[in-house]
């Protein structure tokens, strides 16, 4: 069982992180701090155009951090790949891992906001076909080999790709989604899961995996989990509490206003919201942590602590003490 982190980088207006000078030199003492204390991997999400400075340029950032990491994979958690050029995609990822010695891990999505597809001018509708022959190219020009394509969205011809990445045999690979389809499309496309589900979905990856003659061990599932170590359950939901209900509150928007049924995981009551997150004193933690791992298979659990608002020292403080008390028990 492995430990993640995730970050977004929200910034929102009139609070404690809106100052940008201080809140990026915060987020990597974090990532570095992550980096020395054994966690296993860091994880960037993306988005755009948004008031709160959500990360919208994933490929600077984990670049930074794998020139500043020498240990943990960095990953995307997912990259929305209907507005990226395969090929320059590519060539930044391939570069990505090469500086970061072979961490790199590249969750891919296919994005749902609506007001992304307008601005970046592509049709919704487009969204998966475009992504499929994303992820053909991906493979493709990580070979570092000259290569031509003739797809619907995409035709080029003789196109090279340098450096190689260093992962073998190219990056690894994960699908985000929440739908059945979406699930079920992962095990297709032969890739790990990247969600922030439950048991039932895990189930369907799994079942379409045994399916399609495929051995599940073989496969990552990297899930995440919002957790905040503090010294009460009562102090630790009075510290994220609002910065909860905000982010919750806005991806339940964005998922409403694409047509996406999300099945209660981005409901913004904010009693439904302190069931779901895992919180208090190291001990309660753990045995949170541990029912969760029991009843919900996964590879990976990435934890998400800095929420959009929230202090970074508040952050920083759940994140040693995760570290330093909780993450021990779990791997013992």
């Amino acid at each position: 069982m492995k430990f993640g982190y995730m970050f977004d980088f929200r910034q929102p207006p009139g609070s404690p992180t809106e100052n940008t000078r201080v809140f990026y030199p915060a987020m990597f003492e974090q990532i570095d701090f992550l980096d020395q204390a054994g966690f296993d991997s860091i994880w960037i999400t993306e988005h755009h155009f948004v008031d709160d400075g959500y990360l919208a340029a994933a490929m600077p950032m984990m670049a930074a951090i794998a020139a500043r990491t020498r240990r943990a994979t960095i990953g995307s958690f997912v990259i929305l790949a209907p507005f990226y050029n395969p090929l320059r995609l590519a060539e930044d990822t391939a570069l990505i891992d090469a500086i970061s010695g072979g961490r790199l891990r590249l969750g891919i999505g296919l994005g749902y906001r609506l007001e992304e597809f307008d601005v970046f001018q592509v049709a919704r509708k487009e969204r998966l076909a475009r992504t499929l022959e994303t992820v053909e190219i991906l493979k493709h020009a990580w070979s570092g080999e000259r290569f031509s394509f003739e797809g619907k969205y995409f035709k080029f011809r003789d196109a090279r790709v340098l450096p190689k990445p260093l992962s073998s045999p190219y990056p690894e690979l994960l699908w985000g989604g929440m739908a059945p389809e979406a699930i079920r499309r992962a095990a297709k496309l032969d890739m790990g899961f990247a969600c922030n589900l439950g048991a039932r979905e895990v189930a369907t990856y799994h079942e379409a995996l045994r399916e399609l003659g495929k051995d599940p061990a073989k496969y990552n599932i990297v899930n995440s989990r919002l957790v905040f170590v503090a010294n009460t359950e009562e102090e630790a939901w009075n510290q994220i509490a609002p910065h909860l209900r905000y982010q919750m509150s806005i991806y339940a928007k964005w998922l409403s206003e694409g047509g996406i049924a999300t099945g209660g995981h981005f409901d913004s009551n904010l009693d439904g919201l302190r069931k779901s997150a895992v919180l208090g004193p190291p001990d309660r933690v753990i045995e949170q942590l541990k029912n969760v791992i029991a009843k919900t298979p996964m590879t990976e659990m990435v934890l998400s602590m800095q929420l959009p608002g929230l202090d970074p020292k508040l952050a920083m403080g759940s994140l040693k003490r995760f570290a330093g008390e909780v993450l021990p028990a779990l791997r013992a």
